[in-house]
């Protein structure tokens, strides 16, 4: 095993060991940590260490060429959100508008469970997880702000989740101009005899956010810790992308205009069978050329044969899906894409570079039949991580996370 799938094999090994009560008795986790560490100089298993001082959560859409920005801040033990919006496809932002006029926000935050945003109009939602000492990993129940007037001001509102226990975690939203949409994932149904599963529910407003109707259940057994994608098309159909349990491979489906729910297929039948939590999820988008509709995806897998991040495309709305091409190495781990209906196609992942993980770009200009060399688009002095794309009017924007150590920023890039 080289160098590169070193690295991720000890992020697996660190995800398994937080999610899962089964430990090894060959060798003891301590001992297979340290044998790594002396083979691969890394960072520290970010699940374990005390958040960085910054941008420890980022969330972006574009509605109507609107792009609504939130992102979460740690300064000194404390933590924060805050919106932006940009009318010019990022070269230009709002003044930052602290939500709830809050300092300390309790919120369980972090790159791969941010804090997430929807916008609709004037109406603009923001979830989260709350933070709760009392619960397991601080876990609680799913929190909401809402504005009215654009984002200028805030007040609490009410949550998706019918079932309010908590936690809930993974959210993602979409909306249109007549729907939100919110997924996430939490354990209402119990599957103990399976180790680092939930539930993946969703729920719809048709207010604006003011209100939510009652839960589905997608899918009642899923990983328990991978963020979830949820998109509308063109014609109003939510995909959700997620992954499943039993293989851990990411399985995707679609809630029509009825309100009716189909699980598709699974997109990269890798069969990766793991009992833990890789913290892994993925991207989807669409694109419409020549009045056909093809979708695009990028999934993660930690599967020994297939380690990394994985194209594929659906030209029959997601039932069945092409070969996989794979970006970058084995060490790529998170992920996304977006198109344009001119045939234009990009996606990003992080994987190691010379100087750590770093952020990475390769662009298709024929729906994606071929791609450009990848490139690094990411600072090589700093660690960069959880990159996001977004379509903007006449492109797209980029934009992923870069420590240099001390502190924690948001980057971004237009493409």
């Amino acid at each position: 095993m080289n160098k590169k799938s070193l690295y991720l094999a000890v992020l697996l090994l660190g995800f398994n060991t937080a999610c899962s009560t089964k430990i090894s008795t060959e060798t003891p986790i301590t001992q297979q940590t340290e044998e790594i560490k002396t083979v691969l100089a890394k960072p520290k298993k970010h699940r374990h260490e005390s958040l960085p001082e910054g941008v420890i959560s980022a969330d972006i859409v574009n509605h109507n060429n609107r792009l609504h920005l939130l992102t979460g801040k740690h300064k000194q033990g404390q933590k924060s959100l805050w919106y932006q919006y940009s009318t010019d496809g990022g070269n230009s932002w709002s003044a930052e508008n602290k939500i709830l006029n809050d300092d300390n926000i309790a919120a369980k935050i972090l790159r791969g469970n941010d804090a997430q945003i929807a916008a609709q109009g004037k109406n603009i939602v923001v979830t989260w997880t709350k933070y709760d000492k009392a619960t397991r990993f601080n876990a609680g129940a799913m929190l909401a702000a809402r504005s009215t007037d654009g984002g200028q001001s805030w007040q609490y509102a009410q949550t998706p989740p019918d079932w309010k226990k908590g936690p809930h975690g993974y959210i993602d939203m979409a909306a249109d101009d007549h729907v939100m949409h919110a997924v996430w994932l939490d354990s209402r149904v119990s599957h103990s005899e399976v180790k680092a599963s939930q539930g993946l529910r969703y729920a719809r407003s048709t207010d604006g956010g003011l209100s939510w109707q009652s839960n589905k259940t997608l899918d009642d057994l899923t990983c328990s810790c991978c963020w979830n994608t949820i998109k509308n098309d063109a014609k109003g159909n939510t995909y959700v992308l997620y992954r499943d349990k039993q293989p851990s491979d990411l399985s995707i489906g679609v809630i029509d205009r009825q309100q009716q729910w189909q699980r598709l297929n699974h997109v990269g039948a890798f069969n990766w069978q793991f009992e833990g939590c890789p913290h892994i999820g993925g991207g989807l988008d669409f694109q419409t050329t020549g009045g056909k509709k093809r979708v695009h995806a990028v999934v993660g897998t930690g599967h020994q044969e297939h380690l990394g991040i994985h194209y594929l495309y659906s030209d029959d709305a997601g039932k069945n899906w092409s070969a996989s091409k794979q970006f970058g190495d084995e060490s790529a781990i998170h992920a996304d894409i977006a198109a344009h209906d001119n045939g234009r196609v990009v996606a990003v992942w992080d994987m190691m570079g010379e100087d750590g993980l770093a952020v990475f770009v390769a662009e298709s200009q024929d729906r994606g039949a071929s791609w450009s060399t990848s490139k690094q688009i990411s600072n090589t002095s700093m660690r960069a991580t959880h990159p996001r794309i977004v379509k903007t009017e006449k492109g797209f924007l980029a934009l992923w996370t870069e420590n240099n150590g001390h502190q924690q920023t948001l980057a971004t890039l237009g493409l």
